[in-house]
């Protein structure tokens, strides 16, 4: 639901912009526009089926009124040519909108809110009285006064009556509070363009002659297209389903109701300025009005503000026990809570006295490795001496903190030069690099250390100085991190820049399948058996083309879309693409002719249950064989993801027919268990055991190693990076299979595979 209600936004903006770019078509697309919000109401309604319907019918029945009465009028003017028809039969059909509208949105406001809200009642007549007076003083008035009949009079003021009585209901729905999913969001951005439009309608009435297609027409556009929207989006089961509001004063309520309470004065005061005061009597009741509900409130305030003191003083105790908890309970060490208090005192010293602050983040690498293979008391354990050698290792007057897991930071004490700061992290990264001994066993750990001082950010307001000092010491730490780990690395500012790069990376990652921006090259994999080199299959590339950063290869954007879940809709897309792509150039091969697509797999995308069922339908979708397709995962990813999900998809992937490969084989912790027990067919020998076979005797012995086991379970070999003759002459003698490389060819588009396999195997051998 939530895609179609985008679909009938983008539908429905089209149609918007061809009604102003197109006048000649403003009556058929007018209609097609209100109808569309009509049907899409009655359609959300039904399918999203909210607690009780009856509202959302009402909304409904408000949308058709409007629509019903635009087509009125269009008849009037565009058939029957009558020139701007007022008052007529349409008016009598947009009149029924406000109550019907009215009506849904209180059954919504009564059920959210069960118990009768006063407060929230009034403060909705507050902020609907102060923008009733104005549409009182400049619609309603100069419409009273205005000669000509006093039906054609009573007419006019029911619009604006009826936006009053909207704007008020509309006010209510805000303070009953709740308001931030989308549906809600969309009823008062409609119910506010409808009432825009109503307002710009009668100005113009007034001062000007009304035509449509002006931009006036947009409050009546914002309001056919928000409200089915809303309908159509999940969101509006909220609408109909309990919600508890906090009743407090926040600056965020007192505020809009000190503007509107204003409102009457200033009104007065204009008038005053312009020696036209016509409105004392109107301005004077409302005032008194407003008065009297801010009474009302400050009255209901104070009782609401005794009952919090109560609550206040049981809970006094518990929140000065919360408040006083400083330190980890683990390590003994201090907390975020007890390392915030201090960094905020140590800037406060440095603004008043000068200084820098500076401060360590500190990550133990590998520390998920003890959980995983000795368990969680045994990282407990770790966790309770690195605390303790960390203790050890700091100054007199640092705050050694635990963050949480195997997160660490220190604040230095106040006044220690950033000299000291880098001197403390070399010594702490020493000081890791000593094996620990858990138990019986000893854990190699180390840690990673990123190094930041307040120097750093010169110009950095005072109240975000410490976020930003922990910011660029956890920039620094990843940095660490990237450099091999164990080590320690000082904050500078391209650490920043390259922070910001990844997340303008990250964010254009959403919407880069959608604008065409990623493409697949093609690579092949070469068979070596027989007298001539036969072209097996292509291994599929991905590349993106970004419009910021120009040509992107995988290992600039493949690792940040696996931090952030995004590898999942990216991974779909490049194995639909390449399954279409080896279907086109298998067409009519069959046999040794065909050639195989390799498709590189994410361990997220592995793990999905859905995974098996959606390949079967692209492939059989687009007419491939499945046993012409080759999922290829890391080892890495198949040590860490080892489980039943795992053996399961793999048995089911063997059983449709699907062959898998293991990618860098033996950069991992290599294990033959693991390609005993799951359906592996294909090994990839890394491009490191292949770049040194013909200099280094040891090199090529253990990938002989891997080959021959590899044959020994049944298992294919293809070899990367091979670059030489040489290599591919001793690849062919080891009994390897396939290989690929730039010996080869490096990846090429998709319209060059067919020249390509006919180039390579027209080689002689």
């Amino acid at each position: 639901m939530s895609y179609l209600t985008l679909w009938f936004v983008a539908a429905m903006a089209l149609v918007v912009l061809f009604y102003y770019a197109v006048p000649a078509w403003n009556l058929g697309l007018w209609l097609t526009l209100g109808m569309s919000s009509c049907v899409a109401s009655f359609v959300g309604t039904r399918l999203n089926a909210p607690p009780r319907r009856l509202p959302w019918y009402l909304l409904t029945a408000a949308i058709f009124t409007l629509v019903n009465g635009d087509t009125i009028y269009n008849i009037l003017t565009d058939f029957l040519h009558q020139s701007e028809p007022f008052p007529s039969l349409a008016d009598a059909s947009y009149l029924f909108t406000y109550p019907l509208a009215a009506a849904g949105l209180m059954i919504m406001i009564r059920m959210r809110s069960p118990q009768r809200d006063t407060t929230a009642l009034i403060d909705a007549l507050l902020l609907a009285g102060g923008l009733a007076l104005l549409i009182w003083v400049f619609t309603i008035t100069p419409t009273v006064d205005q000669p000509g009949r006093w039906f054609d009079n009573a007419v006019s003021i029911g619009y604006p009556i009826g936006d009053l009585l909207l704007l008020a209901v509309i006010m209510r729905l805000l303070t009953g509070g709740g308001i931030r999913s989308a549906s809600p969001v969309l009823l008062v951005v409609g119910a506010l363009g409808l009432m825009g439009s109503d307002i710009a309608y009668a100005l113009v009435r007034l001062y000007g002659t009304w035509h449509v297609g002006s931009p006036a027409d947009l409050g009546w556009v914002v309001f056919y297209v928000s409200w089915g929207a809303a309908a159509l989006h999940p969101s509006m089961r909220e609408l109909t389903e309990p919600h508890e509001r906090e009743g407090r004063l926040t600056a965020g309520r007192v505020i809009p109701l000190a503007l509107a309470a204003m409102v009457a004065p200033v009104v007065l005061f204009v008038e005053a300025l312009q020696r036209n005061v016509k409105d004392a009597a109107v301005i004077a009741v409302f005032s008194a009005g407003m008065f009297a509900l801010v009474v009302a409130r400050l009255s209901m305030q104070g009782r609401q503000q005794r009952y919090q003191e109560s609550l206040a003083a049981s809970r006094a105790m518990m929140l000065e026990l919360h408040d006083r908890a400083y330190h980890d309970a683990l390590t003994g060490l201090g907390n975020r809570a007890r390392f915030q208090e201090r960094s905020a005192a140590a800037f406060e010293r440095a603004r008043t006295q000068g200084g820098v602050v500076c401060m360590l983040l500190i990550d133990l690498d590998n520390f998920k490795e003890v959980n995983d293979t000795l368990g969680h008391r045994a990282g407990d354990e770790l966790l309770v001496t690195a605390a303790k050698r960390l203790s050890l290792a700091v100054r007199p007057g640092d705050l050694p903190v635990r963050f949480g897991g195997d997160e660490f930071a220190v604040l230095l004490a106040d006044g220690s030069p950033e000299e000291g700061a880098e001197a403390l992290a070399a010594r702490l990264v020493s000081t890791f690099a000593e094996p620990f001994q858990i138990w019986d066993t000893q854990a190699e750990v180390r840690a990673s250390i990123g190094v930041a001082s307040s120097s750093d950010a010169p110009d950095t307001a005072e109240h975000e100085a410490a976020d930003v000092l922990l910011r660029n010491a956890d920039l620094a730490l990843y940095a660490a991190k990237a450099d091999g780990k164990g080590t320690w690395t000082r904050y500078r500012p391209q650490l920043y820049e390259s922070a910001m790069e990844r997340v303008r990376l990250r964010t254009s990652l959403d919407t880069a399948i959608g604008k065409d921006e990623f493409f697949l090259c093609y690579q092949p994999i070469v068979d070596l058996r027989g007298g001539k080199e036969r072209v097996a299959g292509f291994e599929a590339l991905v590349r993106w083309q970004h419009p910021e950063f120009g040509l992107l290869t995988p290992d600039q954007f493949i690792p940040l879309a696996e931090e952030t879940g995004q590898i999942v809709q990216l991974g779909e897309w490049i194995l639909a693409r390449a399954i279409a792509d080896a279907a086109r150039w298998n067409a009519g091969r069959a046999g040794t002719a065909t050639r195989r697509v390799t498709v590189n797999v994410s361990a997220h995308q592995f793990l999905d249950d859905g995974l098996v069922n959606w390949i079967d339908r692209q492939l059989g979708d687009a007419g491939l064989p499945s046993d012409l397709l080759i999922l290829e995962i890391t080892e890495t990813a198949f040590l860490h993801h080892h489980g039943p999900e795992v053996q399961q998809n793999l048995h089911a992937l063997s059983e449709i027919g699907v062959r898998i490969a293991v990618d860098d084989f033996g950069t991992g912790y290599s294990s033959i268990a693991y390609l005993r027990d799951l359906h592996i067919d294909i090994l990839k020998a890394d491009r490191s055991f292949v770049a040194r076979i013909a200099e280094d005797s040891s090199h090529l012995r253990l990938l002989k190693g891997i080959v021959t086991v590899a044959y020994a379970l049944e298992i294919d070999v293809v070899a990367e990076g091979v670059e030489t003759v040489a290599q591919r002459d001793l690849l062919r003698k080891m009994g390897c299979r396939y290989a690929q490389g730039y010996y080869y060819s490096p990846a090429v588009p998709v319209d060059r595979v067919a020249p390509l396999a006919a180039e390579l195997e027209g080689r002689s051998r």
